[in-house]
């Protein structure tokens, strides 16, 4: 390479990051401070992770190249987005702080989109599983026809109908106490007796909802479901694919109204597709006191959705025990005196 041409690429070099330079921090804020100004503003928050991947490939670069200023710019982006994103998605197995005694259930969730021709698949899936509770949705009308023959031990606990196969179906081994929709449909939900403690388990899937329309509605849906939340007297497991990451403005009033907080962990997804490309839109919310002790993402059935397993905790009801002070039914004197 000539000296002119050398000179050519070292500038546009320099153009290309001093650009980004200014482009990765610009959409860093806008994704995060403009989330609830414009649902295009939102969606662009979405893809804090690539952010992320990006500004520290930056780094590593301007790191080589031994510009100072730049190497310490993007490696503060990286940590800016990696700590939005930690706010809601764990990046590794959080400790448990319940008591060893706590209640343990399982729950399996899995999309069946393109398993039209998997009965055979999901009946071993089901006798293989040690699962309490499976959640499924957007199940084929085929699959829905031959269930009888799927569901093995299992149960039909709770379902919705759409013939366009974009049923959901909420399986257990056992009869639940309650069951019941929400959010028009959108959420469904059964309530069991898990050990001393009730609580209430709600499936919901949304499709893609990154239009001006389909925004709308599900932020109504999703306002549906926190007030759902809010008013049930029992703790509440919501899951599902939300069509949007944990950090996103669209799933805020699960938090801040229905005091749900997100469990689930970044590295374990419902899609196939690599941790760096991937938007996390399947999640996990429980209210206080149940924690996820263990999620796993395995592809079970062949198709580009894996089943997510999660193993959860929750605490034991303790009675307590009240002590009354006693008052003697005679007098002091009488009681000092010898016995006859």
């Amino acid at each position: 390479m000539g000296y002119l041409s050398k000179r050519k690429f070292e500038e546009r070099e320099s153009y290309l990051t001093t650009g980004l330079l200014v482009l990765i921090p610009v959409l860093t804020l806008l994704g995060t401070l403009g989330r609830s100004l414009d649902w295009r503003l939102d969606w662009l928050g979405e893809f804090k992770m690539q952010a992320a991947a990006l500004s520290f490939a930056l780094f590593l670069w301007c790191l080589f190249k031994r510009e100072w200023v730049k190497t310490v710019v993007f490696l503060t982006l990286v940590l800016m987005n990696l700590a939005l994103v930690a706010t809601h998605s764990h990046l590794f197995q959080k400790d448990s702080e319940l008591p060893d005694d706590s209640h343990v259930f399982t729950v399996a969730y899995q999309n069946l989109q393109g398993a039209e021709h998997k009965a055979g698949k999901l009946r071993e899936v089901l006798e293989n599983s040690n699962a309490d509770i499976v959640l499924w949705v957007n199940v084929p009308v085929e699959i829905y026809r031959d269930l009888d023959n799927v569901l093995g031990d299992y149960q039909l606990q709770n379902q919705t109908f759409d013939t366009t196969g974009k049923m959901k179906l909420i399986l257990a081994r056992t009869p639940g106490v309650d069951r019941g929709e929400t959010a028009e449909g959108d959420g469904l939900w059964v309530s069991r007796v898990v050990g001393s403690r009730k609580l209430t388990i709600v499936l919901t899937d949304f499709a893609d909802p990154w239009h001006s329309e389909s925004y709308a509605r599900v932020k109504q849906r999703i306002s549906e479901l926190s007030e759902f939340a809010l008013s049930r007297d029992e703790p509440v497991v919501l899951a599902g694919n939300f069509g949007a990451s944990g950090w996103s403005w669209l799933l805020n009033g699960l938090e801040s109204r229905g005091g749900l907080k997100p469990r689930g962990k970044l590295s374990e997804s419902g899609t196939d597709l690599p941790l760096l490309i991937r938007r996390p839109t399947d999640h996990i919310y429980t209210h206080p006191g149940i924690e996820v002790a263990d999620e796993t993402a395995r592809d079970l059935i062949g198709t580009k959705h894996k089943a997510v397993s999660a193993v959860f905790r929750i605490a034991p009801i303790r009675k307590e025990i009240e002590f009354f002070e006693l008052q003697p039914v005679m007098p002091e004197s009488e009681l000092l005196q010898p016995p006859l």
